[in-house]
C-alpha cells in the first residue's frame, strides 16, 4: 500500500468510528472501572433474585399443568414443601450466575445496572471460579455486602 492509500484509509477509519454509536451514555464513561456500591449492587442482585424466583413458581406450575394433562378426572392440586422450592431455586441461581459471570461476566441484573464481575486481575471469571463464587454467593448472599466495609470496596 502506498502512502497515499494509508492515509485514506486511516482517514475512513475516523468517519467509520465517528458514525458509530456509543454503547456507553456519555455521563456514565467517568466510572468505568471503577468498583459498584451496595447500592447498585443490591438492586442488580434483587432483580436476579427476582427472575430465579419466577422461574422457581413457573416450574412448579408447568408440573401442575402437566399432572392436570396427563389426568385431569383425578386431579387434585400438587402442594411443594417450602424446601423442595428452596433446593430448586439454589440450583437454578448457581446455574444462572455460572453461566452468567463464566460467559459474559454479568447477570441480567448486572446488564440491567451496568455492573461487571471480574476476577482479582480484572479478567473474566473463568467457569471453576464463577461456580465457586456462585455457589457462595447463592449459599449467603449477605457476603456480597462485604464491600461496605472493604477497603477496595471487593465483595467475594
Amino acid at each position: 500500500m502506498s502512502e497515499r492509500e494509508e492515509r485514506a484509509a486511516a482517514r475512513a477509519e475516523v468517519r467509520a468510528a465517528a458514525h458509530m454509536p456509543q454503547p456507553i451514555p456519555y455521563a456514565a464513561r467517568q466510572f468505568q472501572g471503577l468498583r459498584a456500591g451496595v447500592v447498585s449492587r443490591t438492586l442488580a442482585g434483587a432483580i436476579d433474585y427476582t427472575l430465579i424466583a419466577l422461574l422457581t413458581v413457573g416450574t412448579w406450575l408447568s408440573y401442575v399443568v402437566l399432572l392436570f394433562l396427563i389426568d385431569p378426572r383425578d386431579y387434585t392440586l400438587p402442594l411443594w414443601p417450602l424446601y423442595v422450592f428452596v433446593i430448586i431455586g439454589y440450583c437454578y441461581m448457581v446455574m444462572y450466575l455460572t453461566v452468567g459471570w463464566a460467559v459474559t461476566g454479568r447477570s441480567f441484573g448486572a446488564r440491567l445496572m451496568g455492573l461487571r464481575v471480574v476476577g482479582r486481575k480484572g479478567e473474566k471469571l473463568s467457569w471453576p471460579g464463577a461456580f465457586v463464587r456462585a455457589t457462595f454467593c447463592t449459599l449467603a448472599p449477605y457476603l456480597l455486602f462485604w464491600c461496605a466495609i472493604s477497603r477496595e470496596n471487593r465483595s467475594v
